[in-house]
């Protein structure tokens, strides 16, 4: 459907991620473009680059809003936010009109590793929310925005809907348009360094527990 809009364009936070690397390669099918994807550390660059990303911007080394104007000028019809905070009003911002900003996860809000017990950072999680970005009903309209949030875990009672989109992965899967990301396995004693390791910002593609 995006893509028969004159903008094409899809900006992918965390593309080296878990579920970033499977939005870059479905961009990719579905005939979006450029897909620019942005990564945290310069580790994640070709990692990015080998899912498909037309751009990869390491916002270690680069200004991310910067970049991604570089990439597309005009702005873009659909980013994927995964940060919270730190990203979501840029993001919005630099939607063209009918833009989606579609909404996956709050990594940037939540506290990391052996930090989130304390209770100090707790109260910066709050600080931190309540600077949360609101939208403005009036904007969304004129300007023909959306915001979308997405969270698999409320699907349950979606067996339908479910169904038919992972039938559709599947076959992806089976004409090897799709392949499956980097994947660490690590030994179910080994739980706590798999947090560890995802909260650290340093995974690439999934972290998966053998049991």
């Amino acid at each position: 459907e995006r893509s028969k809009y004159s903008n094409k364009a899809i900006l992918i936070h965390s593309a080296a991620g878990g579920v970033g690397s499977m939005l870059v390669q479905m961009s990719k099918i579905l005939g979006l473009g450029p897909v620019v994807g942005v990564v945290g550390s310069s580790a994640k660059v070709d990692e990015a680059k080998s899912l498909g990303c037309d751009v990869v911007i390491d916002k270690s080394t680069e200004d991310l809003w910067e970049a991604a104007e570089r990439a597309s000028p005009s702005g873009y019809t659909t980013i994927m936010d995964a940060n919270g905070v730190s990203t979501l009003q840029q993001s919005y911002d630099h939607l063209v009109a009918t833009g989606r900003l579609i909404i996956f996860g709050f990594h940037s809000n939540l506290p990391m590793g052996k930090a989130a017990l304390d209770p100090m950072q707790w109260i910066k999680m709050a600080s931190k929310a309540s600077k949360m970005p609101t939208f403005d009903p009036m904007d969304l309209v004129t300007s023909n925005k959306s915001v979308l949030g997405f969270n698999l875990s409320f699907f349950a009672d979606e067996a339908e809907i479910v169904s038919d989109l992972f039938d559709q992965i599947c076959a992806w899967l089976n004409f090897d348009k799709l392949k499956v990301p980097r994947v660490t396995e690590l030994e179910m004693e080994r739980i706590v360094e798999a947090h560890e390791l995802i909260q650290s910002g340093k995974s690439v593609g999934k972290i998966v527990i053998k049991v």
